[in-house]
């Protein structure tokens, strides 16, 4: 399965330190967390929920 440029892998929030689900890098200053305005939790105010990507391998993913 080849997966589109623009789709974001979606996994379960896991305990403990995160981690990249592609290469296992678990270095938080190579976990670069920002914004999903794709995602919106609550309308007013509007929250929008949080996306990672792995600065190693480039992989791009949320947490449920």
């Amino acid at each position: 399965m080849e997966e589109k440029p623009d789709e974001i892998l979606t996994i379960e929030k896991i305990e403990g330190r995160r981690k990249c689900p592609s290469c296992g890098e678990e270095n938080k200053n190579m976990i670069h967390e920002s914004v999903d305005k794709t995602r919106i939790i609550n309308d007013y105010p509007r929250v929008y929920g949080n996306k990672y990507r792995c600065g190693q391998c480039g992989t791009e993913w949320r947490e449920k």
